[in-house]
């Protein structure tokens, strides 16, 4: 459920810049590199599905941060035919960087709360999250 409730409230102008002054915000390339990070390299038709996107639109992004050095083409071992979206090393270091970043903004946002409304909040995102056939999970 965290990286749901991250990936709603975005970026927090207050708590710095986006992924650490690495990459300027851009939801998709967050939410590319994000998805990158948590499962690995992806075929690009399996990312489109994932975010309800067009493929075109992912072949866009993904040949942007790949002449920003942060995702790279490989050939998935399973089809010989067919490539995976797998973040570089500076990729995963931008990533790690966003993801830090989220935490940052989730604590800005959840420490306005004391511990006895912050239970409810989470119940409700839930349900949210959940009637979104977003998961739940985390």
């Amino acid at each position: 459920m965290i990286h749901v409730l991250i990936r709603l409230f975005l970026v927090s102008g207050k708590s710095g810049a986006p992924a650490e002054g690495r990459l300027p915000f851009n939801p998709l390339y967050f939410h590319m590199l994000g998805h990158l990070r948590e499962h690995g390299a992806t075929r690009p038709s399996e990312l489109a599905t994932t975010m309800e996107l067009a493929r075109s639109t992912i072949s866009t992004a993904s040949q942007a941060l790949a002449s920003r050095g942060l995702v790279k083409k490989q050939r998935d071992e399973t089809d010989g035919r067919a490539h995976l979206l797998a973040l570089t090393a500076e990729g995963k270091e931008v990533a790690a960087a966003i993801y830090r970043q989220d935490i940052v903004n989730m604590k800005l946002l959840l420490d306005q709360l004391d511990s006895v409304e912050i239970e409810p909040l989470l119940v409700k995102l839930e349900k949210i999250i959940s009637g979104l056939g977003l998961g739940g999970d985390e």
